[in-house]
């Protein structure tokens, strides 16, 4: 499974119709908005990709459609409850090309490709998770009170691993651009805003207060996050710059 992502522009005649010079506004125009769209393009080489329900734009080639299932289905029907992850994903393998719904400007996204190992059980902020290849199992933990409420992603988050012995792929979409970062033994990450949006199972993530004013720095609530493992940080979400 391979992806690409592909920046849309309007044709010639777009440019022409609403009166706009192409080499000198081809991307801002005082007046009128251009619209650009982005758009996912995935592509499968004998091999197949799970998505969430409703972003198919289309497809083409010789593929299958199938829904996500594992061995146990009420399990599945407990995710499709709970997070964004319905039981009845749907699931597209074989040889072909998979377009995602675009995105309008001003909703995109950067998107983050993260290997998934049996080893490795990932858990992704709500709406963070875009899509995966089909060999995980997916899953969801329920959040602490205090991280409910800091976090605003509900009771549940998505969480998938590999299955066993194989190596999967997941992509996850942020609005700030993400990077996955290692977590050693000792190490602490502390952070006053939600700049961690997907961690391994190694990891401890908590929400509480760092000090009180006058004492211990006046902080107040920071998110904390320790062990050992891995996470999925976007450094610069809280400053607007896309």
């Amino acid at each position: 499974m391979h992806h690409e992502v592909r920046i849309l522009e309007p044709t010639d005649l777009w440019y022409l119709q609403n009166n706009i010079n192409k080499d000198t506004n081809k991307y801002y125009h005082p007046t009128k908005t251009i619209p650009l769209v982005q758009q996912v393009e995935i592509r499968l080489e004998n091999s197949g990709v799970i998505i969430q329900k409703g972003t198919l734009h289309s497809c083409v080639g010789k593929l299958t459609y199938d829904v996500y299932k594992t061995d146990n289905r009420l399990r599945d029907i407990w995710v499709s409850l709970t997070t964004e992850i319905e039981f009845n994903a749907p699931v597209y393998r074989g040889l072909g090309i998979v377009l995602l719904e675009p995105r309008q400007k001003g909703y995109f996204l950067h998107y983050t490709p993260i290997e998934v190992s049996e080893q490795e059980q990932w858990e992704f902020d709500d709406g963070v998770f875009q899509f995966c290849s089909d060999n995980v199992v997916i899953g969801a933990r329920k959040l602490k009170f205090r991280q409910m409420a800091a976090s605003g992603d509900g009771k549940w988050r998505i969480a998938l691993k590999a299955l066993p012995g194989q190596i999967a792929k997941a992509i996850a979409g942020t609005l700030a651009p993400a990077k996955v970062i290692e977590l050693k033994r000792g190490e602490t990450l502390i952070a006053d805003y939600d700049m961690v949006k997907g961690y391994t199972s190694g990891i401890t993530e908590d929400y509480r207060k760092l000090g009180h004013f006058g004492k211990g720095g006046g902080e107040g609530f920071v998110w904390i996050y320790s062990g050992e493992g891995k996470l999925l940080v976007a450094e610069t979400d809280s400053l607007g710059l896309g």
